[in-house]
């Protein structure tokens, strides 16, 4: 028998009040919060936490927990406006009437009286409880106006990689439609250290937790091996060395102790998702952000050098010139490469500019305060073009003090530049730390197949990544020009002609059909 203590208390209520859907058997069996749903809820209730980020691996029942919670709350607490928000319509639709209706309807006996469904479509359930002020849950692709007094945002460490329009909605729509109420972020992760959520997350870790506030963020992290159905039976002497021994790594580093049976499931899931297991499964929470995304273009060869040696931390030679790639766009988003050319060969990237809110005058003054010897400054084909102030980035640059500005021919086709550049990379070394962040941006620039002229095209993403991409290209441009001398003879351009284009990662070709 539950008292009237127990109903005001809504930790009790979470564990003792719902049923939910079996995913595999359609089954409604009772609502027992796992340990890590439960740390979610002790979080928000004992806690006090307004602004959650949880961050996880596939299938650890984040979004049963969570709209079982804004469920309860809107039986328990009338007028309150409770909004999902899901990476398509079907999936907020889908949990709405598996999870959410499945806990209203199933509520024990007597629990609260008189229910009314005030309204019930596919994205929407009101309800009146003892004809109170009608209670709202909403799921769809955005957050109703209004105030929500409880946000679930689910997937948008996806959302923010496929689709940054949308991205840009929830951060400017959805959030604020919450200011004062709780914000809930569960999700997988995809697209590295870039997009609008990810700029959430590297600000909440940090930040002190005593220097926070209510209005900060915190991140809880829940890896792959907290859930016991994780495991397989089977033969352990065929999980590969490679595997044995990252997993004797992470032992040591998140102090876990793995299973034969974890490990033997570790390493049959490896083999099927390779790179993409660090998205899917982490171990730990940096691993969330180095999975590569679909149709990544520099990616398998940034591992190659890495596995080489080819990225870490050495000294530069200050007796060669220091050359710069650049991209432009707005003062933050104008990415600068810096690199040497060796004994006509190797191509030392030494540095990169990214994220600098900088004038010219500033950005030049922070370029020569670097102490480089300087050669030529490769600007893309825009830097030509004459601005709405009279003058072109190229003069505006020259007339703050940049020596040696060349602009690079306009390539027809981007893909020429690309591929050029894919040719280039066994050349390639990075310094760290100097790259890092442009390093992360090479590794999440992607293309996407469209068809919206009937045609279907690979066409690269434009988005956070794509500006540091874009000023890398401009060294392989600059040699196919004949504007750098290496020790390489010019490459022949690739001819384009009428097609499909697609992307040949074996050729690095461009293939016409």
């Amino acid at each position: 028998m539950s008292s009237t203590n127990d109903l005001a208390n809504p930790l009790w209520r979470l564990r003792n009040l719902y049923h939910i859907k079996r995913a595999d058997d359609g089954r409604i069996i009772k609502f027992e919060p796992r340990p890590e749903q439960q740390r979610v809820y002790d979080m928000l209730f004992k806690e006090g936490v307004k602004r959650l980020i949880i961050l996880k691996a596939r299938r650890l029942g984040m979004s049963t927990a969570l709209d079982v919670l804004l469920t309860d709350q809107m039986l328990w607490n009338a007028g309150t406006q409770c909004s999902l928000v899901d990476q398509t319509a079907a999936d907020a639709e889908r949990k709405l009437a598996t999870i959410a209706k499945v806990a209203v309807d199933n509520l024990p006996s007597g629990t609260l009286q008189h229910v009314e469904r005030v309204r019930d479509s596919g994205s929407i359930l009101e309800v009146s409880v003892a004809g109170n002020v009608a209670s709202s849950f909403f799921a769809g692709l955005r957050a109703r106006g209004g105030t929500n007094n409880w946000l679930h945002l689910s997937e948008w460490g996806v959302i923010q990689a496929d689709d940054p329009r949308r991205s840009e909605e929830i951060l400017t729509g959805a959030i604020p439609s919450a200011e004062h109420g709780r914000i809930i972020v569960e999700t997988t992760w995809k697209g590295g250290r870039g997009g609008h959520l990810w700029e959430i997350v590297k600000s909440a870790l940090e930040t002190p937790e005593e220097a926070k506030t209510d209005k900060d963020w915190r991140v809880v992290f829940f890896p792959w091996w907290r859930d016991p159905t994780y495991v397989v039976e089977g033969d352990v002497s065929t999980i590969s060395p490679a595997i044995s021994q990252y997993l004797d790594e992470m032992e040591r580093t998140t102090g876990h102790t793995f299973t034969p049976q974890q490990r033997l499931w570790y390493d049959r899931q490896q083999r099927q998702l390779g790179l993409f297991i660090f998205r899917e499964f982490p171990t730990t929470l940096d691993e969330c952000f180095k999975s590569p995304v679909e149709g990544a273009i520099y990616a398998a060869e940034l591992d190659k050098l890495r596995a080489s040696g080819a990225i870490s931390a050495f000294k530069y030679d200050n007796s060669t010139l220091v050359h710069t790639a650049w991209d432009l766009g707005s003062p933050v988003n104008t990415v600068v490469w810096y690199f040497q050319v060796i004994k006509g060969n190797e191509i030392r990237v030494i540095d990169c500019d990214v994220d600098l809110d900088l004038t010219p005058v500033q950005r030049v003054g922070h370029m020569l305060a670097k102490g480089y010897a300087y050669g030529a400054h490769y600007l893309p084909h825009d830097a030509a073009a004459t601005r709405t102030s009279g003058k072109a980035d190229a003069q505006v640059y020259t007339e703050a003090g940049l020596a040696n500005v060349r602009v690079l021919p306009r390539t027809h086709d981007i893909w020429i530049g690309i591929n050029a550049c894919l040719q280039m990379f066994p050349r390639f070394s990075f310094r760290l730390p100097a790259c890092e962040r442009g390093l992360d941006a090479l590794a999440n620039y992607a293309y996407k197949r469209s068809s919206a002229t009937g045609i279907v095209v690979n066409e690269p993403v434009h988005n956070w990544a794509s500006h540091a991409a874009d000023a890398l290209r401009m060294i392989a441009e600059a040699e196919m020009a004949g504007m750098l001398k290496t020790g390489f003879a010019k490459p022949r351009p690739t001819v384009v002609t009428t097609g499909i284009r697609e992307l040949d990662f074996t050729r690095r070709t461009i293939v016409r059909r």
